[in-house]
């Protein structure tokens, strides 16, 4: 029998030590039958990223910056590093495979560019020549409002680099040249030099930049000798800005990032847009996080009047705070429930709320204790539009005065199967010549049924 203190001794005796080294933990483990036993096994670190939010909701005026914040968690047992890309599409290089000194070519990494400001670039020369033609010089005439302020040489030609002549300034045409003349060139066929370079903008540029080179070779290879060729540069948008856009993050610890939204130059409407966060974190490398921005320079307010009893409503408003806690604050004692065509509901009284924000791209079926009435303030949800999808559809209207279900839906007539009230008995059945239905009132919404996918379009909103 073992009592209380032989169980005790057993584990004295049997004491286990854990060590770390270089990610492997060893167990020793000492017993009273027989020699020092260890047990090794490899654990690797890994850092984690949570972002929270983790999509935004952006309402904006035209020219305006608004800050918004979100914070990266490391939630892993290693070091996280973090970058804020604003424009991946942008930044996303595609070189063109060469064709045939014909096949060379000079590429830039980014291939985006900041009015105003200054970039570094990573300018990359090849030397795709099918007859063993050496690269010696290369020529970038940089056009007005393009200054170089800085540049490295083209490094990376068996033979040596392509040295820079050290022009700087605005507009001027920049050399790299083989700096032993007669040696046929430093960049040997199938070879890539790199060089920094950078480069300022003029703050009014907001188009495509073309800007020419010219890549000479040696001539003891077939012609041409010489190629002449365009590097494109896209103007990159402003339209957000992070701080801090890059980082470290360690484990179990957080960083506040400040997101500078702006809208300066964009046209007015919706925008559906993307930020990504590159790190090393293995299991999510590149993070998506998701923007819906919406530009518009009047903000309003909907006066949406509910009834007793069943209805159904919407608006033509996009709301500054989409919460349906906020839309409904001042009348949740007199809601019974709210929800939407997937069912997702808003039940005040039981403190559920699956429908999350409020949508103006749907409609909503209310069921209220007592007449009542919402203000909903915003801007206008201009785009004028809603997708249907093929069956049953819970259509909002985006329309600010009454009107006319002829000339609403004369474009998609001959797919749909009906439109009909959600409150009343009134109907738009055109395969049945049935017209009760004559107009679609602001504020409320219709269950309509149609045979394939489309969207009907709304007349323009009026102030």
């Amino acid at each position: 029998m073992y009592n209380t203190k032989n169980i005790l001794a057993v584990m004295l005796v049997a004491a286990s030590i854990i060590m770390w080294i270089g990610g492997t933990a060893q167990t020793t483990v000492t017993n009273s039958n027989g020699p020092q036993q260890t047990i090794s096994r490899t654990d690797t670190l890994f850092p984690k990223i949570v972002v929270e939010p983790d999509s935004f909701y952006i309402v904006i005026r035209p020219d305006t910056t608004m800050t918004k914040e979100m914070t990266i968690f490391n939630t892993g047992d290693d070091t996280l590093f973090y970058s804020i890309n604003a424009n991946p599409g942008l930044w996303q290089t595609n070189p063109v495979q060469p064709e045939s000194v014909e096949g060379s070519q000079l590429t830039a990494t980014p291939n985006g560019y900041k009015p105003g400001e200054a970039i570094d670039y990573s300018f990359s020369l090849y030397n795709g020549s099918p007859d063993n033609e050496w690269l010696d010089t290369l020529t970038v005439y940089f056009p007005e409002g393009v200054s170089v302020n800085y540049s490295t040489n083209f490094i990376g030609g068996t033979l040596g680099s392509l040295v820079y002549d050290g022009t700087s300034g605005n507009g001027n045409p920049v050399n790299w040249n083989d700096q032993n003349p007669g040696n046929g060139g430093n960049i040997l066929p199938g070879e890539t030099a790199t060089c920094i370079i950078n480069l300022s903008f003029d703050e009014n540029f907001n188009d495509t930049l073309e800007i020419i080179y010219k890549i000479s070779g040696d001539i003891h290879g077939g012609e041409p000798h010489n190629l002449i060729d365009t590097l494109v540069l896209i103007p990159e948008e402003i339209w957000l800005i992070p701080e801090p856009d890059e980082g470290m993050v360690l484990p179990g610890e957080e960083q506040q990032i400040d997101l500078n939204f702006n809208s300066e130059g964009i046209p007015l409407g919706n925008y559906n847009r993307y930020f990504t966060i590159n790190s090393n974190d293995t299991s999510t490398p590149v993070l998506d996080v998701p923007v819906k921005m919406i530009v518009f320079p009047s903000s309003l307010v909907h006066t949406i009047s509910i009834p007793a009893g069943w209805s159904a409503i919407s608006s033509y408003v996009v709301p500054i705070h989409p919460e349906f806690e906020s839309i409904f604050d001042t009348v949740n004692d007199k809601l019974d429930v709210i929800y939407n065509i997937e069912s997702d509901i808003y039940w005040p009284d039981a403190g559920i709320n699956t429908i999350g924000n409020w949508s103006s791209e749907t409609g909503y079926i209310v069921k209220a204790k007592v007449p009542l009435q919402i203000k909903v303030f915003g801007l206008f949800e201009i785009s004028q539009y809603v997708q249907l999808k093929e069956g049953w559809n819970l259509m909002p209207t985006l329309n600010t005065v009454p009107s006319s279900t002829f000339v609403v839906f004369r474009d998609i007539d001959d797919k749909i199967d009906i439109v009909q009230e959600v409150d009343g008995n009134k109907v738009y059945w055109p395969e049945q010549s049935i017209f009760t239905l004559t107009q679609l009132l602001p504020g409320k919404a219709y269950f309509i049924r149609v045979k394939e996918d489309c969207f009907v379009i709304f007349p323009p909103p009026v102030e």
